[in-house]
Protein backbone atom coordinates (compact mmCIF):
# COMPACT_ATOMS: atom_id res chain seq x y z
CA UNK A 1 0.00 0.00 0.00
CA UNK A 2 1.49 3.20 -1.01
CA UNK A 3 2.81 5.78 1.83
CA UNK A 4 -0.15 9.06 2.61
CA UNK A 5 0.79 11.62 4.73
CA UNK A 6 -1.96 13.98 6.42
CA UNK A 7 -2.51 17.48 6.59
CA UNK A 8 -4.67 19.34 8.84
CA UNK A 9 -5.84 23.15 7.91
CA UNK A 10 -8.01 24.48 10.62
CA UNK A 11 -10.02 27.44 10.06
CA UNK A 12 -10.63 29.79 12.47
CA UNK A 13 -12.43 33.51 12.73
CA UNK A 14 -11.45 33.80 8.80
CA UNK A 15 -7.80 32.43 9.67
CA UNK A 16 -6.39 29.09 8.48
CA UNK A 17 -3.50 26.84 9.99
CA UNK A 18 -1.77 23.89 9.48
CA UNK A 19 -1.02 21.61 11.65
CA UNK A 20 2.13 19.15 10.81
CA UNK A 21 4.31 16.96 12.60
CA UNK A 22 7.91 17.79 13.90
CA UNK A 23 10.70 16.99 11.22
CA UNK A 24 11.51 13.19 12.11
CA UNK A 25 15.19 11.77 12.01
CA UNK A 26 16.93 11.78 9.09
CA UNK A 27 18.43 8.43 9.21
CA UNK A 28 17.41 6.12 6.44
CA UNK A 29 13.54 4.44 7.39
CA UNK A 30 13.93 0.77 8.34
CA UNK A 31 12.26 -1.84 6.74
CA UNK A 32 9.03 -2.87 8.58
CA UNK A 33 8.67 -6.66 9.56
CA UNK A 34 5.33 -7.91 8.36
CA UNK A 35 4.10 -9.28 12.25
CA UNK A 36 5.28 -6.12 14.01
CA UNK A 37 1.65 -6.10 15.91
CA UNK A 38 1.90 -10.09 16.46
CA UNK A 39 2.31 -11.47 19.97
CA UNK A 40 2.11 -15.13 21.20
CA UNK A 41 -0.53 -16.33 23.46
CA UNK A 42 -0.86 -19.87 24.74
CA UNK A 43 -3.65 -21.86 22.57
CA UNK A 44 -5.82 -21.64 25.77
CA UNK A 45 -6.41 -18.14 24.78
CA UNK A 46 -8.08 -18.42 21.31
CA UNK A 47 -9.58 -22.13 21.73
CA UNK A 48 -12.24 -23.91 24.27
CA UNK A 49 -12.05 -28.13 24.30
CA UNK A 50 -15.53 -28.86 22.90
CA UNK A 51 -17.60 -30.91 25.80
CA UNK A 52 -16.55 -28.89 28.07
CA UNK A 53 -19.23 -26.01 28.71
CA UNK A 54 -21.64 -24.53 31.18
CA UNK A 55 -24.79 -26.52 31.49
CA UNK A 56 -27.55 -25.78 32.71
CA UNK A 57 -30.57 -27.05 35.67
CA UNK A 58 -34.14 -26.28 35.90
CA UNK A 59 -36.94 -26.96 38.08
CA UNK A 60 -40.54 -25.80 39.27
CA UNK A 61 -40.61 -24.46 43.16
CA UNK A 62 -42.55 -23.18 45.85
CA UNK A 63 -41.08 -20.13 47.82
CA UNK A 64 -43.22 -20.05 51.27
CA UNK A 65 -42.81 -16.76 53.56
CA UNK A 66 -43.48 -14.30 51.74
CA UNK A 67 -45.41 -10.52 52.96
CA UNK A 68 -48.65 -11.00 51.61
CA UNK A 69 -46.56 -10.71 48.34
CA UNK A 70 -47.24 -14.29 46.32
CA UNK A 71 -49.40 -15.42 44.42
CA UNK A 72 -53.39 -14.68 44.75
CA UNK A 73 -56.10 -16.86 42.55
CA UNK A 74 -53.30 -19.27 40.85
CA UNK A 75 -54.56 -22.78 40.48
CA UNK A 76 -51.08 -24.52 40.27
CA UNK A 77 -49.80 -22.50 43.08
CA UNK A 78 -52.40 -24.21 45.52
CA UNK A 79 -51.82 -27.77 44.12
CA UNK A 80 -48.20 -27.17 44.31
CA UNK A 81 -48.81 -26.21 47.99
CA UNK A 82 -50.86 -29.04 48.57
CA UNK A 83 -48.77 -31.36 47.27
CA UNK A 84 -45.79 -30.12 49.75
CA UNK A 85 -47.66 -30.59 52.45
CA UNK A 86 -48.52 -33.91 51.91
CA UNK A 87 -45.41 -35.05 51.17
CA UNK A 88 -44.44 -33.02 54.77
CA UNK A 89 -46.73 -35.59 56.17
CA UNK A 90 -49.71 -33.56 56.75
CA UNK A 91 -52.77 -35.52 57.52
CA UNK A 92 -55.60 -32.65 58.80
CA UNK A 93 -57.32 -31.59 55.48
CA UNK A 94 -60.35 -32.80 54.00
CA UNK A 95 -58.90 -35.09 51.56
CA UNK A 96 -59.50 -38.54 51.13
CA UNK A 97 -56.11 -39.51 53.02
CA UNK A 98 -56.30 -36.08 55.04
CA UNK A 99 -54.27 -33.62 52.26
CA UNK A 100 -55.56 -30.57 52.54
CA UNK A 101 -57.44 -29.74 48.71
CA UNK A 102 -56.20 -26.74 46.92
CA UNK A 103 -59.32 -24.79 46.95
CA UNK A 104 -58.84 -24.82 50.93
CA UNK A 105 -55.62 -22.88 50.61
CA UNK A 106 -56.88 -20.22 48.30
CA UNK A 107 -56.69 -17.72 51.23
CA UNK A 108 -53.19 -18.47 51.37
CA UNK A 109 -51.42 -15.55 49.67
CA UNK A 110 -47.77 -15.71 51.17
CA UNK A 111 -46.69 -18.46 48.68
CA UNK A 112 -45.54 -18.05 45.23
CA UNK A 113 -44.66 -20.69 42.61
CA UNK A 114 -41.29 -20.40 41.12
CA UNK A 115 -38.62 -20.97 38.10
CA UNK A 116 -35.20 -22.39 39.74
CA UNK A 117 -31.99 -22.52 37.83
CA UNK A 118 -28.73 -23.38 38.74
CA UNK A 119 -25.52 -23.16 36.48
CA UNK A 120 -23.43 -25.74 35.83
CA UNK A 121 -19.44 -24.71 35.51
CA UNK A 122 -17.73 -26.44 32.31
CA UNK A 123 -15.64 -28.31 34.41
CA UNK A 124 -18.73 -29.79 35.82
CA UNK A 125 -19.39 -30.77 39.21
CA UNK A 126 -19.21 -33.30 42.08
CA UNK A 127 -21.69 -35.26 43.84
CA UNK A 128 -22.20 -33.10 47.21
CA UNK A 129 -20.90 -29.71 45.20
CA UNK A 130 -23.03 -26.42 46.16
CA UNK A 131 -23.67 -23.74 43.56
CA UNK A 132 -25.46 -20.85 43.66
CA UNK A 133 -28.78 -20.92 42.12
CA UNK A 134 -30.97 -18.28 40.61
CA UNK A 135 -35.22 -17.93 41.16
CA UNK A 136 -37.66 -16.14 39.38
CA UNK A 137 -41.70 -16.00 40.46
CA UNK A 138 -44.40 -16.68 37.90
CA UNK A 139 -46.86 -14.65 39.27
CA UNK A 140 -45.90 -12.91 42.68
CA UNK A 141 -45.65 -9.39 43.14
CA UNK A 142 -42.49 -9.87 45.53
CA UNK A 143 -40.10 -12.87 46.59
CA UNK A 144 -38.29 -10.67 49.20
CA UNK A 145 -38.26 -12.41 52.53
CA UNK A 146 -39.12 -15.50 50.96
CA UNK A 147 -37.59 -19.18 51.26
CA UNK A 148 -37.68 -21.75 48.74
CA UNK A 149 -38.86 -24.71 50.05
CA UNK A 150 -36.86 -27.91 48.65
CA UNK A 151 -37.08 -28.38 44.70
CA UNK A 152 -35.72 -30.74 42.67
CA UNK A 153 -33.63 -29.92 39.85
CA UNK A 154 -33.74 -31.81 36.00
CA UNK A 155 -31.11 -30.98 32.85
CA UNK A 156 -32.61 -28.74 29.46
CA UNK A 157 -33.66 -32.32 28.36
CA UNK A 158 -37.26 -32.42 29.40
CA UNK A 159 -37.50 -36.52 28.41
CA UNK A 160 -34.72 -36.64 30.65
CA UNK A 161 -36.40 -37.55 34.25
CA UNK A 162 -33.18 -37.54 35.59
CA UNK A 163 -33.00 -35.45 39.31
CA UNK A 164 -29.63 -33.34 39.23
CA UNK A 165 -29.68 -31.36 41.89
CA UNK A 166 -32.04 -30.40 45.15
CA UNK A 167 -32.21 -26.87 45.95
CA UNK A 168 -33.63 -24.63 49.04
CA UNK A 169 -32.55 -21.92 51.03
CA UNK A 170 -33.49 -18.13 52.37
CA UNK A 171 -33.94 -15.99 48.66
CA UNK A 172 -31.81 -13.01 48.74
CA UNK A 173 -33.51 -10.47 45.73
CA UNK A 174 -30.81 -8.77 43.57
CA UNK A 175 -32.36 -5.33 43.92
CA UNK A 176 -35.74 -3.24 44.88
CA UNK A 177 -36.46 -2.23 41.51
CA UNK A 178 -36.62 -5.88 40.25
CA UNK A 179 -38.37 -7.81 43.44
CA UNK A 180 -39.29 -10.77 41.22
CA UNK A 181 -35.68 -12.25 40.95
CA UNK A 182 -33.48 -13.35 43.59
CA UNK A 183 -30.54 -15.87 44.30
CA UNK A 184 -29.92 -18.32 46.71
CA UNK A 185 -25.94 -18.11 47.83
CA UNK A 186 -24.53 -22.27 47.63
CA UNK A 187 -28.49 -23.34 47.60
CA UNK A 188 -28.24 -25.77 45.24
CA UNK A 189 -26.31 -29.91 46.08
CA UNK A 190 -25.38 -31.91 43.34
CA UNK A 191 -27.00 -35.14 43.80
CA UNK A 192 -25.23 -36.85 40.57
CA UNK A 193 -21.85 -36.22 39.39
CA UNK A 194 -21.93 -33.68 36.14
CA UNK A 195 -18.60 -34.99 33.97
CA UNK A 196 -18.12 -33.20 30.93
CA UNK A 197 -16.16 -35.72 28.51
CA UNK A 198 -13.67 -33.96 26.03
CA UNK A 199 -12.06 -37.46 24.70
CA UNK A 200 -14.59 -39.02 22.25
CA UNK A 201 -14.13 -43.12 21.70
CA UNK A 202 -11.37 -42.79 18.86
CA UNK A 203 -9.11 -40.57 21.02
CA UNK A 204 -9.71 -37.82 19.41
CA UNK A 205 -10.28 -33.89 21.01
CA UNK A 206 -11.97 -31.03 19.57
CA UNK A 207 -11.15 -27.16 19.72
CA UNK A 208 -13.55 -24.42 19.10
CA UNK A 209 -12.02 -21.05 18.39
CA UNK A 210 -13.51 -18.29 20.82
CA UNK A 211 -15.27 -15.71 19.60
CA UNK A 212 -13.36 -12.89 17.57
CA UNK A 213 -10.79 -15.41 16.66
CA UNK A 214 -12.79 -17.46 14.42
CA UNK A 215 -10.78 -17.15 11.30
CA UNK A 216 -9.33 -19.26 8.48
CA UNK A 217 -5.63 -18.02 8.96
CA UNK A 218 -5.85 -17.98 12.85
CA UNK A 219 -7.33 -22.07 12.48
CA UNK A 220 -4.57 -22.73 9.81
CA UNK A 221 -2.20 -21.07 12.03
CA UNK A 222 -3.01 -23.03 15.12
CA UNK A 223 -3.13 -26.38 13.21
CA UNK A 224 0.80 -25.57 12.14
CA UNK A 225 1.37 -24.84 15.39
CA UNK A 226 0.21 -27.57 17.29
CA UNK A 227 1.33 -30.40 14.44
CA UNK A 228 4.83 -28.70 15.06
CA UNK A 229 4.94 -28.87 18.81
CA UNK A 230 3.84 -32.15 18.92
CA UNK A 231 5.62 -33.65 16.26
CA UNK A 232 8.89 -31.90 17.89
CA UNK A 233 7.63 -33.99 20.92
CA UNK A 234 7.86 -37.10 18.39
CA UNK A 235 11.04 -36.70 17.28
CA UNK A 236 11.18 -34.93 13.45
CA UNK A 237 11.17 -37.92 11.23
CA UNK A 238 7.49 -38.35 12.11
CA UNK A 239 4.86 -37.03 9.29
CA UNK A 240 1.78 -37.75 10.65
CA UNK A 241 -0.78 -34.97 10.49
CA UNK A 242 -1.97 -34.70 14.14
CA UNK A 243 -3.81 -31.88 13.78
CA UNK A 244 -6.50 -30.04 10.74
CA UNK A 245 -9.08 -27.67 10.73
CA UNK A 246 -12.60 -28.88 9.93
CA UNK A 247 -13.70 -25.17 9.16
CA UNK A 248 -12.91 -22.18 10.14
CA UNK A 249 -14.04 -22.39 13.97
CA UNK A 250 -13.26 -26.07 14.23
CA UNK A 251 -10.16 -28.20 14.87
CA UNK A 252 -9.44 -31.53 15.34
CA UNK A 253 -6.57 -32.94 17.43
CA UNK A 254 -5.76 -36.66 17.25
CA UNK A 255 -4.36 -37.92 20.58
CA UNK A 256 -0.68 -39.40 19.82
CA UNK A 257 -0.48 -42.98 21.49
CA UNK A 258 2.19 -41.86 24.19
CA UNK A 259 -0.81 -39.96 25.76
CA UNK A 260 -3.84 -41.86 25.23
CA UNK A 261 -4.28 -43.46 28.88
CA UNK A 262 -3.87 -39.39 30.62
CA UNK A 263 -5.87 -37.50 27.67
CA UNK A 264 -5.56 -34.86 30.79
CA UNK A 265 -1.98 -33.86 30.96
CA UNK A 266 -2.35 -34.45 26.94
CA UNK A 267 -4.83 -31.27 27.11
CA UNK A 268 -2.68 -29.62 29.34
CA UNK A 269 0.38 -29.32 26.97
CA UNK A 270 -1.50 -29.04 24.37
CA UNK A 271 -3.62 -25.81 26.05
CA UNK A 272 -0.25 -24.35 26.32
CA UNK A 273 1.23 -24.23 23.05
CA UNK A 274 2.18 -20.51 22.15
CA UNK A 275 0.18 -19.13 19.36
CA UNK A 276 0.95 -16.15 17.41
CA UNK A 277 -1.87 -13.69 17.05
CA UNK A 278 -1.56 -12.96 13.49
CA UNK A 279 -5.04 -11.31 13.75
CA UNK A 280 -5.51 -7.04 12.78
CA UNK A 281 -5.82 -4.81 15.70
CA UNK A 282 -8.19 -3.53 12.74
CA UNK A 283 -11.45 -1.93 14.86
CA UNK A 284 -12.59 1.00 15.82
CA UNK A 285 -15.14 1.28 18.91
CA UNK A 286 -17.37 4.38 19.51
CA UNK A 287 -19.63 5.23 22.42
CA UNK A 288 -21.03 8.61 21.25
CA UNK A 289 -23.04 8.99 24.40
CA UNK A 290 -20.02 8.87 26.16
CA UNK A 291 -17.39 10.30 24.05
CA UNK A 292 -15.21 7.21 23.66
CA UNK A 293 -13.27 6.33 20.68
CA UNK A 294 -10.62 2.99 21.00
CA UNK A 295 -8.78 3.03 17.82
CA UNK A 296 -6.95 -0.52 17.09
CA UNK A 297 -3.42 -0.03 16.14
CA UNK A 298 -3.59 -1.69 12.48
CA UNK A 299 -6.87 0.93 11.34
CA UNK A 300 -6.09 2.55 8.71
CA UNK A 301 -7.29 5.18 6.15
CA UNK A 302 -7.07 6.12 2.62
CA UNK A 303 -5.84 8.96 0.73
CA UNK A 304 -9.22 11.66 1.26
CA UNK A 305 -10.03 14.61 1.98
CA UNK A 306 -12.59 15.61 4.77
CA UNK A 307 -13.73 19.31 5.89
CA UNK A 308 -15.95 19.43 9.08
CA UNK A 309 -17.04 22.68 11.13
CA UNK A 310 -13.78 24.27 9.60
CA UNK A 311 -11.51 21.55 9.91
CA UNK A 312 -10.42 20.14 6.70
CA UNK A 313 -8.31 16.49 7.07
CA UNK A 314 -6.33 15.51 3.76
CA UNK A 315 -4.19 12.50 3.39
CA UNK A 316 -1.42 13.27 0.04
CA UNK A 317 1.25 11.64 -1.47
CA UNK A 318 4.08 13.27 0.74
CA UNK A 319 6.20 13.25 -2.45
CA UNK A 320 3.82 15.86 -3.77
CA UNK A 321 4.02 17.98 -0.82
CA UNK A 322 6.66 20.09 1.35
CA UNK A 323 4.49 19.35 4.92
CA UNK A 324 6.26 16.43 6.67
CA UNK A 325 4.37 13.48 7.07
CA UNK A 326 2.57 13.03 10.49
CA UNK A 327 4.03 9.69 11.97
CA UNK A 328 3.10 7.58 8.99
CA UNK A 329 4.61 4.08 8.40
CA UNK A 330 6.75 3.13 4.74
CA UNK A 331 4.51 0.71 3.17
CA UNK A 332 1.24 1.67 5.06
CA UNK A 333 -1.53 4.07 4.78
CA UNK A 334 -1.92 6.70 7.32
CA UNK A 335 -3.34 5.52 10.50
CA UNK A 336 -6.08 6.53 12.06
CA UNK A 337 -5.11 6.68 15.39
CA UNK A 338 -2.89 9.48 13.95
CA UNK A 339 -5.11 11.52 12.55
CA UNK A 340 -7.49 11.38 16.35
CA UNK A 341 -3.97 12.31 18.42
CA UNK A 342 -3.78 15.28 15.63
CA UNK A 343 -7.46 16.55 16.67
CA UNK A 344 -7.26 15.59 20.59
CA UNK A 345 -3.98 18.27 20.03
CA UNK A 346 -5.95 20.55 18.60
CA UNK A 347 -8.63 20.48 21.35
CA UNK A 348 -11.06 18.96 18.17
CA UNK A 349 -14.24 18.09 20.73
CA UNK A 350 -14.89 14.44 21.15
CA UNK A 351 -18.44 14.29 18.99
CA UNK A 352 -16.61 15.86 16.22
CA UNK A 353 -13.92 13.55 15.76
CA UNK A 354 -16.45 10.41 16.02
CA UNK A 355 -18.51 12.72 13.28
CA UNK A 356 -15.10 12.77 11.14
CA UNK A 357 -14.50 9.04 11.68
CA UNK A 358 -17.93 7.94 10.73
CA UNK A 359 -17.70 10.68 7.62
CA UNK A 360 -14.73 8.87 6.50
CA UNK A 361 -16.02 5.39 7.09
CA UNK A 362 -18.70 6.25 4.73
CA UNK A 363 -16.54 7.58 1.97
CA UNK A 364 -15.28 4.23 2.38
CA UNK A 365 -11.67 4.85 3.18
CA UNK A 366 -11.60 3.57 6.83
CA UNK A 367 -9.64 0.47 6.53
CA UNK A 368 -11.46 -1.50 9.30
CA UNK A 369 -14.43 -2.35 11.59
CA UNK A 370 -16.97 0.34 12.95
CA UNK A 371 -18.76 -0.72 16.18
CA UNK A 372 -21.28 1.39 18.38
CA UNK A 373 -21.50 0.01 21.29
CA UNK A 374 -24.36 1.77 24.65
Amino acid sequence: MKTTALLIFVGIAGYSTVAQAQPQSQSPPQPLVAERFQITQPLSTFVRVKGQEENYLQGIGLVVGLKGTGDKNLTPTHKALSLVMKHLGSNSGAGPDGEYLPEALKTVTNTALVIVRARVPAEGAEEGDMIDCEVSSLGAKSLEGGSLAISTLQGPNPHDKTVWAMATGNLETFSKAVPTNARIKSGCRIERTIRNSFVTPDKKVYLVLNDGYKDWQMAQEIVFSVGNLLQVGQGSSSNVQIARALDQKTIEVQIPPQYQSDPVFFVSILMDTPIVDKQLNNKVVINKARGVIVVGSDVEIGPDVVTHNGIKIETIDPESSKFVELNTQPAYATRLKDLVDALNTLKVPAEDVIDIIVAIHHQGKLYGELIFVN
